[in-house]
């Protein structure tokens, strides 16, 4: 297996690296099993074997234009190949910069050189500093220490993640550096405010003369004039109306603006503008504007924010708090927990509002009391969004702190802990356990790294390094696996791991629960009952067996109970599933290819389904050319490849080659399966998980099922009862106990689901039968039997809610309530095309324009969603929209409600991109059913063009129905 990794690595693309993730996708292995072969053979992760690539193109880039910015530099690099993240671009970019500081002149204009470490004075206020907001930061002190009055800056990112508190953070560290006057001003106007009044917001800004308007009886200065030798920060800055934009754009060139009522601009001001908008800048903000504001600076939102980073924000809230309130605040663990991990949009901002909003309901309690004292919050204040998130769920934040009961805030002091956990019993047990695992290892002969990684993985499966609620969680699943085979089954137990987890590294938490019902089985069977010696096949002389062999004795010492030879041999067979090392079988790939988001749709169902990335999706595009589709389904192919072929499931017309052509050109067996249906995908993806059938076998039994080799019908699974079947060796023990405890959790009555007890030995001849009457839903027990297409969940899943989770999800598969499988429409050309939304005259001068007067229409008429044009102007970034000198701007489906075509006949020709201009534009809201109608009228489009003419509007409108 380590060859395998080591040529996949050999094999990648170096500008996109796979991560171990990708690699574990690959093999059908877990990421941490690929994690320990990568470092075994002393391979860096993704992003290091990426660097010194990625740096070196960087610096070609910023060789040639040192003033791109961040956005324009992720573009190009992207361009050469590369799947790089702004964020990604921005830390590499600082380091560049950071080096080649240390060797630049120094700057012309004299500067005093600051105090060490002013500048964490300057934005040591700032959560995240040395993390998340680094790059950030750094960007924000570049800008302002730029020669000779700093760099004009645009901070742009959701509302709520402290673009306010960044522009402030600016002015005090100009202040500090003596790059601004101390008592240079800094001046907040938030655009906004006069959104609906242009002329009103103008005079504000700008000032205005007397006369400018009616009651403007005397000459009034604006902010500008206040800023002078300062900051002007202007919040929302996209609310700016065009002539506000130009006016600013003159005073960043001359410095010279004017203000309302005058015509010349005279009025001076020297000012560094510091601006903030939510909305993306290109679509937002004027291009002559934009590029005179040279640094843009992205702030991450709170969801990338590290948790120990939104923990100190919680605290540094409630500490602010409790300075307001005067009053000592007592907040449970569950309340902090659920100010972790839930889904905050509104950032920074709704995280402090809500915690004001529980604050306000612990305090109101409060009012009720004779002595006023502390102010405890509790879960039951929680606001009712988070009071909902939190209902339900057992939270896991990763913070070991948060083990604490309560957390104690007291005005004018930092955050304390009360009500402290007594320390835990089992430390010194636990590093006894290091110890001697360790040397254990050593004596192996394995290498010090590898004995770091394998201890690593096993105090993360015997801990749980999660701590807080996992360790409770743990503890729970212990006590449900005590009351069910008792405690000192479970003792037992966990003195047999003892001896076995000094030779094999094993999955601890699936191992301790198989053993245990397998063990609570053994015991409850008739004492006088002689046990046949069946033959299991087993390595007499394996590590497992000699383990079990050792394992075997705790239960006579225990129980007075000699296990017999076939009883080792199950035990070794536990051990050889729950390895961490077992040896995964390759699998037959999986690709879905449609037009649209259709495949991406289906795929997410089937993985979400088996839990499990297997599929992958592929998603075409009406104006991909044949070559490029196929090179990406060939992609796609390639990396669904474990060396057993790959089945294509491709949609109406996404089937470009033959199956031999396909092999021809990738070495890859492929066999097409075409159309597709979302319960299609699902039961290929059955088969492909845990069938044993080969490629072609397997393909021929879907094209059985679905009665004719190619099929547009929804597949049904069979009408017969459901059943799961329980499994434990002799199918009266364990294998009952597990019967009841499906039923308790899946809440479910007897004529629902049928529920079969069965023995691990002869299993498989009871199995043939059985599913000719029921449809078999998954098998649970002890140990894994591999009935062919069946999925096993072990005992442990069950106990954990995962197993749970996964059966529900088959169930609902087996009553057919997929929403995903609803029947499709297909929409012509005509269906799309209205009288009302075809402009044949538009007088535009810009493509702004053009795309905002259609975008209005589409919405006018209810075809579009409000993020309509939003979407629009993020796909013009991706790429050129012209077509045979026709520009069709659009965006995805997600906004589209009802299908239509708006299209504009322009007086004058616009510049679509750089050096094209364009005379007609048709913008397309469509859904995934809209394939028949984008080739009609791309066909329409060609032929036009062949005739060196343009569309005839007519023509279309005769169309209309």
């Amino acid at each position: 297996m380590r060859e395998r990794v080591r040529q996949i690595i050999a094999q990648e693309d170096k500008k996109k690296p796979l991560t171990d993730e990708q690699i574990a996708s690959r093999l059908g292995l877990r990421r941490d099993e690929v994690t320990l072969l990568r470092h075994q053979l002393k391979i860096p992760d993704s992003r290091k074997r990426r660097h010194d690539l990625l740096k070196h193109d960087l610096e070609q880039l910023l060789k040639q234009n040192a003033r791109l910015t961040t956005r324009e530099l992720t573009k190009r690099l992207k361009e050469r190949g590369y799947d790089v993240s702004r964020f990604t671009v921005q830390q590499l970019r600082s380091q560049l910069q950071a080096l080649s500081a240390d060797q630049a002149p120094v700057p012309s204009r004299p500067r005093t050189k600051a105090p060490k470490g002013s500048a964490h004075v300057t934005f040591a206020g700032m959560i995240g500093a040395k993390g998340t907001l680094k790059a950030a930061i750094q960007q924000a002190q570049a800008a302002v220490l730029y020669p000779p009055h700093g760099l004009h800056t645009l901070l742009f990112g959701a509302t709520g993640v402290g673009k306010s508190r960044m522009a402030e953070a600016m002015y005090h560290f100009a202040v500090e550096q003596r790059v601004m006057k101390p008592n240079a001003p800094f001046v907040v106007f938030n655009c906004a405010d006069y959104a609906k009044n242009p002329q009103l917001l103008l005079s504000q800004l700008f000032g205005y003369v007397k006369g400018a308007f009616t009651g403007a009886q005397q000459d009034k200065p604006g902010l500008v004039v206040q800023a002078d030798g300062g900051i002007l920060f202007l919040d929302e800055i996209h609310r700016l109306p065009p002539e506000g934009q130009e006016n600013l754009f003159y005073l960043i060139d001359k410095g010279v603006y004017r203000r309302l009522g005058e015509v010349q601009f005279q009025q001076k001001a020297n000012i560094l503008i510091v601006g903030a908008t939510t909305e993306s800048p290109e679509s937002s903000l004027l291009l002559t504007l934009r590029r005179r504001i040279p640094m843009t600076i992205e702030l991450p939102s709170l969801a990338d924010w590290t948790p120990q980073e939104r923990l100190s924000l919680i605290f540094h809230f409630f500490n602010e708090e409790a300075d307001r309130i005067g009053k000592e605040l007592v907040v449970q663990r569950e309340v902090i927990a659920a100010l972790l991990t839930y889904d905050c949009p509104g950032n920074a901002g709704q995280l402090h509002s809500d915690i004001r909003v529980l604050l306000a309901k612990a305090f109101l309690k409060t009012m009720h009391q004779e002595k006023r004292g502390e102010v405890r919050a509790e879960r039951v204040d929680l606001p009712m969004h988070l009071f909902h998130h939190l209902a339900g769920k057992e939270l896991l934040p990763e913070l070991p702190m948060l083990k604490k009961e309560h957390f104690r805030y007291i005005p004018g002091q930092r955050a304390d802990l009360v009500e402290g956990e007594e320390e835990e019993q089992s430390v010194e047990h636990l590093y006894t356990w290091v110890i001697d695992r360790y040397q254990n290892l050593k004596e192996q002969g394995h290498s010090e790294e590898l004995i770091q990684l394998i201890v690593h993985k096993e105090l993360d499966s015997r801990m749980e390094t999660a701590a807080g609620d996992h360790d409770r969680k743990r503890t729970v699943r212990l006590q449900q696996l005590a009351r069910l085979v008792g405690e000192q089954v479970v003792q037992t137990v966990e003195k047999m791991l003892w001896i076995a987890e000094r030779h094999l590294v094993l999955d601890y938490p699936r191992i301790s629960f198989a053993l245990a019902i397998h063990l609570r089985g053994l015991l409850d069977r008739d004492p006088g009952r002689k046990w046949p010696d069946r033959p299991i096949a087993i390595d007499t002389e394996s590590m497992e067996y000699r383990v079990a062999s050792e394992m075997a004795k705790v239960v006579q010492s225990m129980w007075e109970i000699v296990l017999p030879r076939h009883e080792k041999a199950l035990l070794a067979m536990y051990l050889k599933q729950c390895s961490v090392y077992t040896e995964p079988k390759a699998l037959v790939g999986m690709v879905v290819a449609s037009y649209g988001q259709v495949a991406k749709s289906m795929v997410d169902v089937a993985n979400r389904l088996f839990g499990k990335k297997h599929a992958l999706a592929v998603e075409l595009y009406w104006n991909d050319d044949i070559e490029q589709a196929i090179q990406r389904i060939g992609m796609a192919i390639q990396q669904a490849d474990q060396g057993e072929g790959v089945v294509l499931l491709a949609d109406m017309g996404c089937n470009m080659l033959s199956e031999a052509e396909w092999q021809a050109r990738l070495g890859v067996r492929v066999k097409v399966v075409s159309p597709v249906s979302t319960t299609l995908v699902v039961e290929v993806m059955r088969k492909c998980l845990y069938a044993s059938e080969g490629l072609e076998q397997m393909v021929q039994h879907i094209q059985m099922l679905s009665a004719m080799p190619v099929t547009g019908g929804e597949h049904k699974l069979p009408a017969k009862p459901v059943a799961i079947i329980t499994i434990c060796l002799t199918g009266n023990g364990a294998a009952l106990m597990l019967e009841a405890l499906l039923r308790e959790k899946l809440a479910v009555a007897g004529e629902q689901i049928v529920i079969l007890s069965a023995s691990s030995l002869s299993v498989r001849q009871t199995y043939d039968t059985w599913r000719q009457t029921y449809h078999i839903l998954a098998v649970v027990g002890t140990i894994n039997p591999f009935l062919e297409g069946v999925p096993f969940v072990s005992v442990k899943e069950i106990a954990d809610e995962t197993g749970i989770s996964f059966i529900k999800r088959l169930l609902a598969v087996a009553r057919d309530v997929d929403a995903q499988t609803e029947k499709r429409h297909s929409y012509r050309l005509r269906h799309l095309l209205n009288p009302h939304l075809i402009v044949s005259n538009l007088a535009a001068s810009s493509k702004e324009e053009v795309i905002e007067r259609l975008a209005s229409l589409l919405d006018q008429h209810g075809c579009v969603g409000p993020q309509f044009l939003q979407k629009v102007w993020e796909r013009e970034k991706l790429g050129s929209t012209c077509l045979l000198g026709v520009a069709i701007p659009h965006a995805d489906t997600s906004q589209t409600i009802q299908p239509a075509i708006a299209i504009a006949q322009l007086v004058q020709p616009v510049e679509w991109e750089p050096g094209t201009k364009v005379h007609q534009v048709i913008m397309l809201a469509l859904t995934e059913n809209c394939q028949p109608a984008v080739e009609e009228l791309y066909q329409l489009i060609n032929d036009h063009h062949a005739a060196c003419g343009s569309l005839d509007l007519q023509a279309l409108l005769r169309m209309y129905p």
